[in-house]
């Protein structure tokens, strides 16, 4: 098993109980940040989970694609979806690799990511920066929260630093920086707060 099939495995195990960053809702400073800068559509949501930062942007009547390589998130997603009403019929489910946004039916307006880029090293986070400025209309943003922190556990997050940040999405691959500021991400039952860092970055 490769380590793509692997990861893919993990977390498709992890979603058939409630893994502990599924906290049954969007994260707060993820939102507050989205409250700041607000988003235009459409909106990308890579790495969707089981959909509930999706759905809150449909709540605000924004049309959302979530995408996720673990289908037991997107099947938890579809039937939220579902539930929500005339909400859940602006949000699409699928199951795609969200390192490749490109290759998704945009472009897009906004793209949102709730723990997704920590999970990857260096040189996919280099492929996917590179990735996502051609998925992103121009004005488009991209907006990040993950850990800051070293995680010790199987296929845990890997942290985001301020400067990595800075040289991935400078001015001369066509981005500014709009926010980029400490945060907190919410883990487990008891939304634990995990040191994070939140940014959101425009494409010029």
């Amino acid at each position: 098993m490769n380590e793509a099939s692997s990861s893919t495995s993990f977390f498709d195990a992890a979603y058939r109980e409630r893994p502990p960053w599924d906290i049954g809702a969007a994260q707060p400073d993820l939102m507050a940040l989205l409250d700041e800068y607000p988003p235009s559509g459409p909106v990308l949501d890579v790495g969707c989970g089981t959909g509930d930062l999706a759905l809150a942007l449909a709540q605000r009547g924004l049309r959302v694609l979530g995408v996720d390589l673990a289908e037991a998130a997107i099947v938890q997603a579809r039937a939220k979806a579902a539930e929500a009403g005339e909400v859940g019929q602006r949000v699409e489910f699928r199951v795609a690799d969200a390192l490749q946004p490109s290759l998704l039916p945009g472009p897009f307006g906004a793209v949102v990511d709730s723990g997704f880029f920590h999970l990857f090293g260096p040189d996919e986070r280099d492929r996917f920066a590179h990735d996502l400025a051609a998925a992103c209309a121009p004005g488009g943003r991209y907006y990040l929260l993950g850990f800051a922190i070293e995680a010790r556990f199987p296929n845990a997050p890997r942290p985001v630093r301020d400067e990595e940040l800075r040289a991935l999405f400078a001015p001369e691959h066509g981005w500014r920086i709009l926010a980029l500021r400490p945060a907190r991400f919410l883990v487990g039952p008891a939304c634990t707060p995990v040191p994070a860092v939140a940014a959101c970055l425009e494409r010029v």
